[in-house]
Protein backbone atom coordinates (compact mmCIF):
# COMPACT_ATOMS: atom_id res chain seq x y z
CA UNK A 1 0.00 0.00 0.00
CA UNK A 2 1.12 3.34 -1.02
CA UNK A 3 2.62 5.49 2.16
CA UNK A 4 0.86 8.20 3.65
CA UNK A 5 2.15 11.93 3.13
CA UNK A 6 2.95 12.31 6.89
CA UNK A 7 4.16 8.84 7.28
CA UNK A 8 7.07 9.71 4.61
CA UNK A 9 10.74 9.81 5.70
CA UNK A 10 11.96 13.46 5.82
CA UNK A 11 13.44 14.31 1.90
CA UNK A 12 10.83 11.68 0.29
CA UNK A 13 10.57 14.54 -2.47
CA UNK A 14 13.82 13.97 -3.41
CA UNK A 15 14.03 10.31 -2.91
CA UNK A 16 11.26 9.67 -5.37
CA UNK A 17 12.58 11.88 -7.86
CA UNK A 18 16.10 10.14 -8.14
CA UNK A 19 14.50 7.03 -7.96
CA UNK A 20 12.98 7.65 -11.30
CA UNK A 21 16.83 7.48 -12.42
CA UNK A 22 16.83 11.32 -13.34
CA UNK A 23 20.56 12.63 -13.63
CA UNK A 24 20.48 16.35 -14.17
CA UNK A 25 17.71 18.65 -12.71
CA UNK A 26 18.60 21.73 -15.45
CA UNK A 27 16.35 21.22 -18.44
CA UNK A 28 15.13 24.52 -20.20
CA UNK A 29 12.24 24.04 -21.64
CA UNK A 30 12.15 25.61 -26.02
CA UNK A 31 10.35 25.62 -28.76
CA UNK A 32 11.91 22.89 -30.18
CA UNK A 33 11.00 20.69 -26.88
CA UNK A 34 13.50 19.95 -23.75
CA UNK A 35 16.87 20.82 -23.70
CA UNK A 36 19.36 19.64 -21.37
CA UNK A 37 22.57 21.72 -19.99
CA UNK A 38 25.16 19.96 -20.16
CA UNK A 39 27.79 20.68 -17.31
CA UNK A 40 30.06 17.60 -18.08
CA UNK A 41 33.14 20.15 -19.23
CA UNK A 42 32.27 22.45 -16.63
CA UNK A 43 33.41 19.66 -13.62
CA UNK A 44 35.48 17.92 -16.12
CA UNK A 45 37.81 20.79 -16.03
CA UNK A 46 37.32 21.35 -12.53
CA UNK A 47 38.47 18.22 -11.29
CA UNK A 48 41.50 17.86 -13.44
CA UNK A 49 43.18 20.13 -11.79
CA UNK A 50 43.88 17.97 -8.50
CA UNK A 51 46.07 16.00 -8.31
CA UNK A 52 46.20 12.11 -8.07
CA UNK A 53 44.75 10.56 -4.11
CA UNK A 54 42.75 13.99 -3.65
CA UNK A 55 39.46 13.55 -1.61
CA UNK A 56 36.58 15.04 -3.28
CA UNK A 57 33.08 16.16 -1.73
CA UNK A 58 30.07 16.26 -3.65
CA UNK A 59 27.43 18.08 -1.47
CA UNK A 60 23.88 17.25 -2.46
CA UNK A 61 24.79 14.52 -4.89
CA UNK A 62 21.64 13.37 -6.11
CA UNK A 63 21.80 10.35 -8.68
CA UNK A 64 25.63 11.22 -8.19
CA UNK A 65 26.36 13.21 -11.60
CA UNK A 66 28.86 15.40 -10.59
CA UNK A 67 30.63 12.52 -8.32
CA UNK A 68 30.68 10.39 -11.58
CA UNK A 69 32.40 13.34 -13.48
CA UNK A 70 35.18 13.68 -11.07
CA UNK A 71 35.67 9.52 -11.65
CA UNK A 72 35.15 10.20 -14.91
CA UNK A 73 38.02 12.49 -15.20
CA UNK A 74 39.76 10.61 -12.89
CA UNK A 75 40.07 7.57 -15.16
CA UNK A 76 40.83 9.86 -18.22
CA UNK A 77 43.90 11.10 -16.07
CA UNK A 78 45.43 8.09 -15.02
CA UNK A 79 44.42 8.33 -11.65
CA UNK A 80 42.01 7.77 -8.38
CA UNK A 81 40.06 10.04 -6.28
CA UNK A 82 38.85 9.47 -3.39
CA UNK A 83 35.13 10.59 -3.94
CA UNK A 84 32.12 11.10 -1.67
CA UNK A 85 29.12 12.19 -2.12
CA UNK A 86 26.43 13.56 0.21
CA UNK A 87 22.78 14.05 -0.04
CA UNK A 88 19.17 13.89 2.48
CA UNK A 89 17.44 11.99 0.13
CA UNK A 90 18.45 8.22 -0.26
CA UNK A 91 20.63 7.60 -2.94
CA UNK A 92 21.65 4.34 -5.18
CA UNK A 93 25.19 3.47 -5.22
CA UNK A 94 27.61 4.74 -7.85
CA UNK A 95 30.46 2.81 -9.00
CA UNK A 96 34.01 4.62 -8.59
CA UNK A 97 32.30 6.69 -5.61
CA UNK A 98 30.88 6.76 -1.88
CA UNK A 99 27.09 8.13 -1.87
CA UNK A 100 26.14 9.16 1.43
CA UNK A 101 21.69 9.39 2.19
CA UNK A 102 20.52 10.85 4.68
CA UNK A 103 23.16 13.52 5.48
CA UNK A 104 22.07 16.92 5.83
CA UNK A 105 25.08 19.54 4.77
CA UNK A 106 24.20 21.51 7.89
CA UNK A 107 25.77 18.96 9.77
CA UNK A 108 28.24 16.78 8.04
CA UNK A 109 29.52 13.68 9.32
CA UNK A 110 33.53 14.35 8.41
CA UNK A 111 36.48 15.15 10.58
CA UNK A 112 37.71 18.60 10.01
CA UNK A 113 40.17 19.21 7.08
CA UNK A 114 39.08 15.72 4.81
CA UNK A 115 38.71 17.09 1.50
CA UNK A 116 40.34 18.81 -1.00
CA UNK A 117 37.61 20.25 -2.86
CA UNK A 118 34.05 20.18 -2.38
CA UNK A 119 31.44 20.49 -5.35
CA UNK A 120 27.61 21.41 -5.36
CA UNK A 121 25.40 21.86 -8.57
CA UNK A 122 22.33 23.42 -7.73
CA UNK A 123 22.32 21.95 -4.19
CA UNK A 124 23.89 23.86 -1.43
CA UNK A 125 21.65 26.73 -1.93
CA UNK A 126 18.59 24.67 -0.46
CA UNK A 127 19.96 24.17 2.86
CA UNK A 128 21.03 27.05 5.67
CA UNK A 129 23.85 28.69 3.94
CA UNK A 130 25.21 29.77 7.15
CA UNK A 131 25.60 26.21 8.83
CA UNK A 132 26.65 24.98 5.31
CA UNK A 133 28.89 26.58 4.54
CA UNK A 134 30.73 26.39 8.00
CA UNK A 135 30.31 23.16 7.45
CA UNK A 136 31.74 22.78 4.27
CA UNK A 137 34.99 25.53 5.26
CA UNK A 138 35.34 23.06 8.92
CA UNK A 139 35.44 19.40 6.39
CA UNK A 140 37.83 21.29 3.58
CA UNK A 141 41.80 21.15 4.16
CA UNK A 142 43.09 24.66 4.34
CA UNK A 143 44.13 25.49 0.59
CA UNK A 144 41.32 23.44 -0.07
CA UNK A 145 38.74 24.55 -3.28
CA UNK A 146 35.08 24.54 -3.67
CA UNK A 147 33.22 24.92 -6.68
CA UNK A 148 29.68 25.85 -6.61
CA UNK A 149 26.57 26.05 -9.62
CA UNK A 150 23.60 28.07 -8.18
CA UNK A 151 20.57 28.67 -9.04
CA UNK A 152 19.77 32.09 -10.25
CA UNK A 153 16.65 33.99 -9.72
CA UNK A 154 16.48 35.14 -12.88
CA UNK A 155 17.46 32.31 -15.17
CA UNK A 156 15.22 30.91 -17.79
CA UNK A 157 14.99 27.90 -15.63
CA UNK A 158 13.46 29.31 -12.72
CA UNK A 159 11.33 31.63 -14.51
CA UNK A 160 9.95 28.59 -16.18
CA UNK A 161 9.88 26.71 -13.11
CA UNK A 162 7.77 29.45 -11.11
CA UNK A 163 5.37 30.12 -14.57
CA UNK A 164 4.85 26.52 -14.35
CA UNK A 165 3.57 26.06 -9.95
CA UNK A 166 1.44 29.32 -11.22
CA UNK A 167 -0.20 27.06 -13.90
CA UNK A 168 -0.38 23.92 -11.64
CA UNK A 169 -2.27 26.12 -8.54
CA UNK A 170 -4.84 27.62 -11.36
CA UNK A 171 -5.80 24.08 -12.78
CA UNK A 172 -5.68 22.04 -10.16
CA UNK A 173 -4.93 23.63 -6.13
CA UNK A 174 -8.40 23.52 -4.56
CA UNK A 175 -8.30 19.71 -5.12
CA UNK A 176 -11.63 19.29 -5.84
CA UNK A 177 -10.95 17.06 -9.02
CA UNK A 178 -8.72 14.53 -6.87
CA UNK A 179 -10.98 14.47 -4.08
CA UNK A 180 -13.77 13.63 -6.27
CA UNK A 181 -12.44 10.84 -7.79
CA UNK A 182 -11.68 9.53 -4.73
CA UNK A 183 -15.63 9.42 -3.72
CA UNK A 184 -16.08 7.93 -6.88
CA UNK A 185 -13.85 4.75 -6.66
CA UNK A 186 -14.93 5.01 -2.96
CA UNK A 187 -19.06 4.07 -4.14
CA UNK A 188 -18.08 1.57 -5.87
CA UNK A 189 -16.33 0.24 -3.19
CA UNK A 190 -18.83 0.46 -0.86
CA UNK A 191 -21.56 -0.85 -2.60
CA UNK A 192 -23.24 2.44 -2.56
CA UNK A 193 -26.99 2.54 -4.00
CA UNK A 194 -26.69 2.96 -8.09
CA UNK A 195 -28.42 6.64 -7.60
CA UNK A 196 -25.29 7.27 -5.01
CA UNK A 197 -22.63 6.01 -7.70
CA UNK A 198 -23.83 7.42 -10.52
CA UNK A 199 -23.97 11.43 -8.51
CA UNK A 200 -20.20 10.25 -7.23
CA UNK A 201 -19.60 9.73 -10.40
CA UNK A 202 -20.58 12.91 -11.82
CA UNK A 203 -19.01 15.44 -9.72
CA UNK A 204 -15.65 13.36 -10.53
CA UNK A 205 -15.83 13.99 -14.45
CA UNK A 206 -17.62 17.83 -13.96
CA UNK A 207 -14.20 18.29 -11.56
CA UNK A 208 -12.56 17.33 -14.13
CA UNK A 209 -14.09 19.41 -16.75
CA UNK A 210 -13.64 22.67 -14.99
CA UNK A 211 -9.81 21.75 -14.50
CA UNK A 212 -9.79 21.57 -17.75
CA UNK A 213 -11.16 24.72 -18.68
CA UNK A 214 -8.27 26.65 -16.68
CA UNK A 215 -5.95 24.86 -19.47
CA UNK A 216 -4.63 27.28 -21.52
CA UNK A 217 -2.06 26.88 -24.55
CA UNK A 218 1.18 27.51 -22.56
CA UNK A 219 3.72 25.57 -22.23
CA UNK A 220 3.85 26.52 -18.60
CA UNK A 221 0.86 24.33 -19.09
CA UNK A 222 2.12 21.37 -20.15
CA UNK A 223 2.95 19.24 -16.47
CA UNK A 224 -0.67 20.26 -15.45
CA UNK A 225 -2.11 18.90 -18.56
CA UNK A 226 -0.60 15.63 -17.81
CA UNK A 227 -2.19 15.31 -14.99
CA UNK A 228 -5.58 16.37 -15.86
CA UNK A 229 -5.86 14.17 -18.75
CA UNK A 230 -4.50 11.24 -16.48
CA UNK A 231 -7.82 12.14 -14.40
CA UNK A 232 -10.12 12.57 -17.53
CA UNK A 233 -9.53 9.03 -18.61
CA UNK A 234 -10.24 8.16 -15.22
CA UNK A 235 -13.51 9.86 -14.90
CA UNK A 236 -14.48 8.49 -18.64
CA UNK A 237 -14.11 4.50 -16.98
CA UNK A 238 -14.78 4.76 -13.39
CA UNK A 239 -16.60 1.09 -13.92
CA UNK A 240 -13.46 -0.02 -15.79
CA UNK A 241 -11.28 0.23 -12.86
CA UNK A 242 -11.08 -2.33 -9.76
CA UNK A 243 -12.27 0.45 -7.07
CA UNK A 244 -9.68 -1.19 -4.64
CA UNK A 245 -6.54 -0.88 -7.07
CA UNK A 246 -7.82 2.57 -8.56
CA UNK A 247 -8.03 4.00 -4.88
CA UNK A 248 -4.11 3.18 -4.62
CA UNK A 249 -3.45 4.44 -8.32
CA UNK A 250 -4.84 7.79 -7.30
CA UNK A 251 -3.14 8.08 -3.34
CA UNK A 252 0.55 7.56 -5.25
CA UNK A 253 -0.91 10.12 -8.13
CA UNK A 254 -1.44 12.71 -5.03
CA UNK A 255 1.91 11.64 -3.26
CA UNK A 256 3.73 12.31 -6.73
CA UNK A 257 1.68 15.50 -7.01
CA UNK A 258 3.22 17.11 -3.83
CA UNK A 259 6.31 15.59 -4.42
CA UNK A 260 6.48 17.82 -7.71
CA UNK A 261 5.04 20.58 -6.52
CA UNK A 262 7.54 20.48 -3.08
CA UNK A 263 10.62 20.42 -5.54
CA UNK A 264 9.52 23.25 -7.60
CA UNK A 265 8.76 25.63 -4.61
CA UNK A 266 12.34 24.63 -3.15
CA UNK A 267 13.88 25.32 -6.17
CA UNK A 268 12.49 29.04 -6.83
CA UNK A 269 12.84 29.79 -3.25
CA UNK A 270 16.59 29.05 -3.47
CA UNK A 271 17.33 30.88 -6.34
CA UNK A 272 19.82 33.73 -5.43
CA UNK A 273 19.16 37.12 -6.79
CA UNK A 274 22.12 39.49 -6.73
CA UNK A 275 21.17 40.39 -3.11
CA UNK A 276 21.16 36.94 -2.40
CA UNK A 277 23.82 35.90 -3.81
CA UNK A 278 25.85 38.94 -2.10
CA UNK A 279 24.69 37.53 1.00
CA UNK A 280 25.76 33.99 0.41
CA UNK A 281 29.22 35.13 -0.48
CA UNK A 282 29.77 37.19 2.64
CA UNK A 283 28.19 34.20 4.59
CA UNK A 284 31.18 32.47 3.04
CA UNK A 285 34.09 34.72 3.69
CA UNK A 286 33.04 34.85 7.37
CA UNK A 287 33.57 30.90 7.24
CA UNK A 288 36.96 31.22 5.66
CA UNK A 289 36.20 30.56 2.29
CA UNK A 290 37.34 33.46 0.28
CA UNK A 291 36.17 34.05 -3.48
CA UNK A 292 38.01 33.26 -6.00
CA UNK A 293 35.15 34.13 -8.51
CA UNK A 294 32.11 34.54 -9.70
CA UNK A 295 30.14 34.47 -12.93
CA UNK A 296 27.17 33.75 -14.37
CA UNK A 297 26.81 31.11 -16.91
CA UNK A 298 24.64 30.92 -20.36
CA UNK A 299 23.48 28.33 -22.33
CA UNK A 300 24.20 28.61 -26.26
CA UNK A 301 21.28 30.55 -26.72
CA UNK A 302 22.88 33.07 -24.85
CA UNK A 303 19.78 31.97 -21.93
CA UNK A 304 21.12 32.84 -18.34
CA UNK A 305 20.95 29.40 -16.82
CA UNK A 306 23.17 29.43 -13.35
CA UNK A 307 25.84 31.53 -10.88
CA UNK A 308 29.06 30.17 -10.89
CA UNK A 309 30.92 30.64 -7.58
CA UNK A 310 34.57 29.57 -6.72
CA UNK A 311 36.22 29.64 -3.25
CA UNK A 312 39.39 29.20 -1.73
CA UNK A 313 39.64 27.54 1.82
CA UNK A 314 41.92 30.10 3.95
Amino acid sequence: MTQSLSDRRPGWHWTDYWRTGREEVMTVNTAAGPVTFETRDIWGDWFAAFDAGAALLDLATGSGQVAGYAAATAAAGGKAFAITGIDYAEVAPLAGCTLLGGVALEKLPFAASSFDSASSQFGIEYADSRQALAEVSRVLKPGGRALFLIHHADSVITRQTAAQIAAYDRVMANGAAVRQARRAFAAYQKGLPPVSVQAAEQAFAEAVRRAQDRLEPDPAFDPVRYLVDYLGDLANRVAAYEPVSALTRIEGFEAGNAAWRHRQLCQTRAALDGAGLEGFVQRAERCGLALVNRSEITDSRAALIAWRLEFHRT
